[in-house]
């Protein structure tokens, strides 16, 4: 539903302009008229928007043990991207709080009865997905925004200068605007594959016991990249942090540069 209001309101305003550009001013009457029209409508329609009951049919299916197999774990790895890509909300345990899952819950009693007792669910959606594949945000824009350090368009520099620090802790506002991530091709590809890349290197180093699974209840609007170390208390997770996000970043690089040079060509 919000990508339908998305699209109407795009689309509308592009036709209306279309329509009236010979007779209007950027500021006049007709155009306020229309963007009543589109807020009112965003305002009906908002109650139904939410689909609480669907978001919450979401939550029970990934409550199931299933999502703490590698097949799981990858799965999710990659639909959500699509999901996000798509403009569907999501719902909590695929954005920013993983710790109310079932699997997750009974790791963090497990700890707190005995620190060194070995967990039931060390691979999870909080220890693999929310740790690695959400790091920088679902997008993965972090690593977008230091690309854009690096690019020739001083425009682009500026975009990646001013939304660096709220993507560090996963605000991803400022991109929204200034990159478009929505319904384009170009970014949904390295959005599944580092998405899928992250899934892939967590879930090794903590099945192969190089790295202690994050467990830890954190503030939900702590770093990403600090999750794996404040949820596990280890500083060797921050190296695999590192490997992964090394690997987004290389993931996005082409894709970062050839949205450069489409814009670049259209000037």
């Amino acid at each position: 539903m919000v990508t339908v209001l998305t699209l109407l309101s795009s689309e509308s305003y592009y036709q209306y302009q279309r329509l009236f550009r010979k007779t209007l001013q950027p500021y006049s009457a007709r155009f306020l008229v229309w963007s009543a029209f589109i807020l009112g409508l965003y305002f009906l329609v908002q109650p139904y928007v939410q689909q609480t009951t669907l978001q919450l049919l979401i939550s029970s299916i990934l409550s199931s043990n299933f999502f703490t197999t590698f097949v799981g774990l990858l799965l999710v790895g990659a639909c959500a991207p699509v999901l996000y890509w798509l403009g569907i909300a999501l719902p909590n345990e695929l954005t920013s709080n993983q710790t109310t899952i079932n699997a997750v819950v009974k790791n963090l009693d497990v700890i707190l009865k005995n620190t060194h007792a070995t967990l039931p669910y060390p691979e999870n959606l909080y220890s693999v997905y929310g740790t690695f594949s959400l790091l920088g945000g679902i997008g993965n824009t972090l690593a977008i925004s230091f690309l854009l350090l690096f690019m020739s368009s001083k425009r682009k520099q500026n975009l990646g200068l001013l939304s660096v620090f709220p993507s560090l802790f996963n605000n991803n506002q400022l991109l929204y605007f200034g990159l478009p991530l929505f319904l384009r091709p170009l970014m949904l590809v390295p959005m599944i594959l580092s998405s899928v890349a992250g899934t892939l290197v967590g879930y090794v180093a903590i099945a192969t016991h190089l790295i202690k699974p994050a467990s830890l209840v954190i503030p939900n609007n702590a770093p990403n990249l600090l999750t794996a170390f404040l949820g596990s208390g280890k500083l060797s997770s921050l190296i695999v942090v590192a490997i992964v996000f090394g690997l987004t970043v290389l993931i996005y690089k082409p894709f970062i540069e050839l949205d450069n040079a489409e814009v670049q060509n259209e000037k």
